[in-house]
């Protein structure tokens, strides 16, 4: 099986050589924790954490859930990117460097934004990764969101919301009850024609599955990103249906949010994948 984060980092990689920044050090890795409520829940959510990585020339973020270790970090700190890479490193870090390259040798994506409060640009979100799925289409959704089950439910779509964390399984979602991601994941795409999923498959270390998974069974993927968004135009030649890429500082903050959609027309153009310059999208 193909390793996607491994061909994207060494396509980075061989990015950042043509670039005329010498810099590549990483300046700062920021390590944190979100405790978050998500929109019609009461519940308080602790499974997220964050890394943000910071260059010279760029950033790289992922969110993942496994404990907060600040120790391995010294060894990174003022390391060029690319002996990073080479190191031993946990996975969350190693999808946020792949970021990073691609935030350093620019990406390809035409710039839109959301605006208004957090919960308005949440809803626009939802709106634009629902676009392109038809009313009444069967959808499977990798990662609870309300507002995107929220805007599924208004298309009348036979949807199913899966998540890994124990503290999400069960709860209703505008009647839809969580599923347990661990158990019998595949059974579950293989009743839906949509599969929505978020650059979190890179960190669970999900994502070759999935994509083998959808080729073998021609089903759509789409994928939206906070954690990868650099690298998500490069998921199309891989079979993403559709990425929305949005860029740091996410929806969560104030002001105006930077997103790119991405997406693949008919699987083939002239026979070949697509492949997308600048102002593309």
């Amino acid at each position: 099986m193909i390793n996607i984060l491994d061909n994207i980092i060494e396509e980075g990689l061989n990015r950042i050589e043509k670039q005329p920044i010498t810099n590549r050090r990483i300046d700062n890795i920021i390590l944190g924790k979100s405790v978050y409520t998500m929109k019609n829940v009461d519940n308080i959510f602790t499974d997220m954490n964050l890394c943000l990585v910071l260059t010279n020339a760029g950033y790289g973020f992922s969110y993942f859930q496994e404990e907060i270790d600040f120790e391995y970090t010294k060894s990174i700190v003022n390391t060029d990117i690319k002996n990073a890479l080479k190191m031993k490193i946990p996975l969350f870090l190693r999808v946020a460097l792949a970021d990073c390259l691609f935030s350093i040798s620019g990406t390809s994506g035409k710039n839109r934004y959301f605006a208004g409060t957090l919960q308005q640009k949440a809803t626009l979100r939802a709106k634009e990764i629902m676009k392109t799925i038809p009313k009444g289409s069967s959808v499977s959704l990798l990662g609870a969101s309300s507002e995107i089950v929220e805007e599924a439910k208004a298309k009348n779509c036979n949807l199913r919301v899966i998540d890994y964390e124990e503290s999400k399984i069960g709860l209703s979602l505008y009647g839809n009850i969580v599923e347990n991601g661990k158990n019998q994941l595949s059974e579950h795409l293989l009743e839906s024609d949509y599969i929505i999923a978020t650059g979190m498959i890179f960190v669970t270390d999900t994502a070759d599955s999935i994509f083998h998974f959808i080729k073998e069974h021609n089903k759509k993927l789409i994928i939206y990103m906070q954690t990868g968004s650099n690298i998500g135009h490069a998921l199309i030649k891989y079979g993403a249906q559709k990425v929305l890429c949005e860029y740091f500082p996410y929806y969560d903050f104030s002001g105006p949010t930077r997103y790119s959609v991405f997406e693949m027309k008919d699987n083939l153009i002239n026979g070949f994948w697509p492949h997308f310059g600048k102002n593309s999208t």
